[in-house]
């Protein structure tokens, strides 16, 4: 939540959120936009856009009602708004998930017809939800089109935290344009993944305290926290007093063994399985840890669901490079997309597939040429999709 700027606490004054949320609300005109089309398009008066946090429900753009904050307990979407599909109720009434909630039974609302879509970026935030006091339907139609206004909505939040993240780096550049904002993408993608496994795993304890495992959870959390900041200070390091990259003899698997912490909750969720069988890479380990991590994200995040996610990684085996080989067995890419993939910014936009910023393989790009070489995406006996990061192993320091 925190990395996409929303709000995390009662909001004192509606009109302007509080800490962080504050940057964002400038897109409200946009999604108030969105919340009108999605009540037209599901035929009825009402719409909101939810963020859901930790303790509460905050509607940041509505069309019908005035938006306003509840608490998570009392809010509807956040019982539906971690799975992955829509739901759709015709009468909440006779919802056993819903009958006794407050904005159905008159104490705060008279909800009857309900469709929630959830709003899934590099995590679940919330939900488009649009109601009716009056039992209603939805065709196929209509429910694809709500789905396509959340993947707006979805991208006008997106665009908004890039946009933040330029803010911050021009606020506070001494070094060139470009290579404070790679600097700044880069630190602000890679903090994602290990602040998101601290998180889950610090939600484990607080379930299996009085089970004696707290300790072992809290220790790799500690340790995911520990490889942030020691990544962070690295690369804030770099980027101020420009110095080159320090390469040396990094081994692999214990590369690998430190990603799979970092990742560990995802790799739980999903069951997938990482395989690493030896060899070392000459780089920078800061850098090749971020490379690697992100690359184990992907192949993770897009495998087709149903198929338990399977990601090697191999030092690439050429006696004038060095690099590393990240393979899986998702769903693979098409040969004339694998262009767009690779430059900053792009990505595909597949049914089935979660939302992402296209972030993740410009910046593995952008470590490739800071060692001197380059990214390719290649086919994989695996049946997925490969990713190649070579450089020569003479390249200037």
């Amino acid at each position: 939540m925190i990395d996409y700027g929303l709000p995390h606490g009662r909001v004192d004054d509606p009109e302007r959120g509080s800490g962080a949320g504050v940057s964002w609300m400038a897109s409200t005109a946009r999604l108030n936009r969105l919340a009108r089309m999605a009540a037209a398009v599901g035929g009825a008066p009402y719409a909101v856009v939810n963020v859901i946090t930790a303790d509460e429900q905050h509607q940041i753009a509505a069309f019908g009602v005035d938006p306003s904050v509840c608490s998570r307990e009392d809010s509807m979407c956040a019982k539906v708004f971690l799975d992955e599909q829509p739901a759709v109720v015709p009468d909440a009434s006779q919802d056993p998930r819903f009958q006794d909630n407050p904005f159905v039974t008159g104490v705060i609302g008279h909800v009857r017809g309900y469709v929630s879509i959830p709003l899934h970026a590099e995590v679940p935030l919330g939900s488009l939800c649009v109601f009716s006091p009056a039992p209603t339907t939805l065709s196929a139609d209509q429910l694809a089109l709500l789905e396509n206004l959340a993947e707006n909505i979805i991208d006008v939040l997106e665009l908004e935290r890039r946009d933040r993240q330029l803010d911050a780096a021009l606020a506070g550049a001494t070094a060139t344009a470009e290579r404070l904002e790679d600097f700044v993408r880069q630190v602000s993608h890679d903090l994602r993944t290990p602040l998101t496994s601290l998180l889950g795993f610090l939600e484990l304890v607080q379930d299996v305290v009085q089970e004696g495992e707290a300790p072992e959870f809290l220790h790799r959390a500690e340790g995911a926290g520990r490889r942030t900041l020691s990544s962070l200070r690295d690369l804030l390091d770099q980027a101020v007093d420009g110095s080159h990259l320090e390469r040396a003899t990094v081994d692999l698997p214990a590369l690998v063994a430190r990603v799979e912490d970092d990742v560990a909750d995802l790799i739980t969720r999903t069951g997938a399985t990482l395989e690493c069988p030896g060899g070392s890479v000459l780089g920078d380990e800061s850098h090749l840890h971020s490379l690697v991590q992100n690359l184990v994200v992907n192949s993770i995040k897009y495998c087709p669901a149903g198929r338990t996610p399977r990601v090697r990684i191999t030092a690439v085996d050429d006696a004038e490079l060095s690099g590393i080989l990240v393979e899986d067995n998702g769903r693979g890419i098409p040969a004339e997309d694998r262009d767009q993939l690779l430059r900053t910014g792009g990505r595909l936009r597949r049914s089935g597939e979660p939302h992402g910023t296209g972030l993740g393989l410009g910046i593995c790009r952008h470590i490739a040429q800071a060692h001197g070489g380059h990214l390719s995406l290649v086919s994989t006996p695996l049946g997925g999709i490969g990713v190649r990061a070579s450089w020569p192993t003479n390249a200037p320091q």
